[in-house]
């Protein structure tokens, strides 16, 4: 009797044990579900819909809630939650008709109730958002998509199911349509309405997000292992194909090990989960891996101060980019994956002026613009280079050799993001190595270059430009927008408010087994209803 006790307590243990183990390896699909696994190279911080505070944190985010607007792989613009849209002839006035199938992750339908009450979270002064600019062009709210009164007048509930939003000019409908279309997530009226701004930053329902709208709901977030997501079976538009993703913290040096063995299935994209340069090769030989590349939206750029006293004369500013080899930068650093930049837009995007050469690398004209500019002989700039980027520190060194070989010592201060960050905007700084990862719409030159803007690190103003930034944000005709982009990046070439170094192409790769997953430049993981996999032969 006694060793019958014992051996049906082994295996009772053996068999507890084993469930343990079962629950602890999450990645291993039980049963005929259908698991995906994403690779993301750190840790989301909080997952909030209107201030998810990383990339990272909104590659969740998007699997979870819905925007009115979707931006496909192609750029075009899709039915999200609003079925279809109107614009009233004056083109200031956007009709959006909600799909009245739309319901939350708890049943409640979701209403154009739902659709204000987002907008007037976001905009009231004090709730922490990142989120303002895609409502800036609405009636009653400022620049920074803040109430300007108690009421927003500019949005108008007609029924259950659609919405008025006017904006404050006529501007090209796929501006405002990626702005506030595809830039605010649909947050649930019922669960937060009555919460303070300061109740809002900590609100649990909005940091671990059990009501959201999207194709998968939240289950659990293990501290920097991963994240459990499980299908929405009743999805308004479907339920998806895939029964449960996990989003595992793979960390840049192991990810495409990672993705060889199986472990992880899909290796994201921009900024996110891309490739390492330097394992790029190994996944192109790997079998059933198929590796994606293409080029991106986001350039690597070298910030110049130009409210430092010798640094206002657009001479030596551009000297500073005809000195610098940014054809060796991509040829070296990247392998030859990427493209030097001509100006702010990507070449991906129509808005890109190919008509112009990227500055070339031209070291003696280069010395005769200091010369001329009277440029004090061994006058020394400070280059500040966040750590984190091996290519980005590696083009500091780059940029020093040059500079100093046409007369300028260069000092690097390699400091983590936060404390650069402090410095730029702070004014404390002369040079900065940066990335930028642009919409595709070309109005973020608004806020970048444009005076008084809100990441106007080069603390650049030109009337000019600012007077394109105008015209061309309220143009509604694509072609005519364009002509004033393009002389917007003559006068960049001009001025260098910035040196525009290159745009690194986007390093992927996926499971040849996953359907209706390639990564993409934008952000693809918010068609996640529709990946699928496929059965094995």
């Amino acid at each position: 009797m006694k060793n019958s006790f014992t051996n049906r307590t082994v295996i009772m243990m053996m068999v507890f044990v084993a469930l343990l183990v079962a629950f602890a390896v999450p990645a291993v699909a039980t049963g005929q579900e259908k698991v995906i696994k994403v690779g993301l190279w750190s840790p989301p911080g909080n997952v909030s819909a209107i201030n998810a505070d990383t990339s990272y944190s909104y590659f969740i985010v998007r699997f979870l809630y819905d925007t009115m607007v979707d931006l496909r792989p192609d750029f075009s613009l899709t039915p999200r939650l609003a079925d279809s849209w109107d614009i009233s002839a004056d083109g200031c006035t956007y009709t959006f008709h909600l799909n009245p199938k739309a319901t939350w992750h708890d049943g409640k339908l979701l209403t154009a109730e739902d659709v204000l009450f987002t907008i007037d979270t976001v905009a009231t002064p004090g709730v922490q958002t990142n989120r303002g600019s895609a409502l800036r062009a609405i009636v009653g709210l400022d620049d920074n998509g803040k109430k300007t009164d108690n009421k927003i007048s500019g949005v108008e509930i007609i029924d259950d199911h659609t919405i008025a939003i006017t904006t404050k000019s006529a501007v090209d409908p796929a501006r405002f349509l990626e702005q506030f279309g595809t830039g605010l997530y649909i947050i649930p009226k019922h669960i937060l309405e009555g919460l303070s701004p300061e109740e809002l930053a900590r609100a649990d329902a909005l940091l671990n997000p059990k009501v959201g709208s999207g194709p998968f709901r939240f289950v659990k977030y293990v501290t920097d292992q991963y994240v459990e997501l499980e299908k929405n079976e009743n999805y308004y538009k479907g339920p998806a194909k895939v029964d449960r993703i996990f989003v595992r913290i793979a960390g840049a040096s192991s990810i495409a090990t990672q993705l060889i063995k199986g472990e992880i299935d899909l290796v994201a994209g921009p900024g996110i989960g891309e490739i390492p340069l330097q394992d790029w090769e190994l996944i192109q030989k790997a079998e059933g891996i198929r590796p994606v590349t293409e080029p991106s939206l986001g350039y690597q750029f070298m910030s110049i101060n130009n409210n430092r006293p010798y640094l206002k004369d657009a001479r030596v500013r551009k000297a500073l980019a005809l000195a610098i080899n940014r054809e060796l930068m991509v040829k070296q650093l990247y392998k030859g994956e990427g493209v030097v930049a001509r100006g702010p837009f990507s070449p991906v995007t129509p808005y890109e002026n190919a008509d112009i050469e990227p500055l070339p690398y031209d070291p003696n004209t280069a010395r005769q613009l200091l010369q001329e500019a009277g440029w004090k002989k061994g006058q020394a700039l400070e280059l500040l280079v966040p750590t984190g980027n091996k290519q980005r520190e590696q083009s500091g060194s780059i940029i020093q050799a040059n500079l100093q070989a046409v007369g300028i010592p260069v000092r690097i201060q390699q400091l983590d993001m936060p404390t650069t960050i402090n410095r730029v905007f702070s004014g404390d700084y002369d040079l900065v190595l940066f990335g930028w990862t642009d919409t595709f719409d070309p109005d973020h030159v608004r806020s970048t270059f444009g005076t008084g803007g809100q990441y106007n690190m080069a603390n650049y103003s030109n009337p000019r430009v600012d007077e394109l930034i105008e015209k061309a944000g309220s143009e509604r005709d694509p072609k005519k927008r364009k002509v004033l982009y393009d002389e917007l990046q003559v006068l960049f070439q001009e001025e260098v408010p910035v040196v525009f170094l290159y745009y690194p192409n986007m390093l992927a790769a996926v499971n040849e087994r996953l359907v209706n997953a390639d990564p993409s430049i934008v952000y693809f993981e918010a068609l996640a209803a529709e990946w699928d996999i496929k059965e094995a032969k």
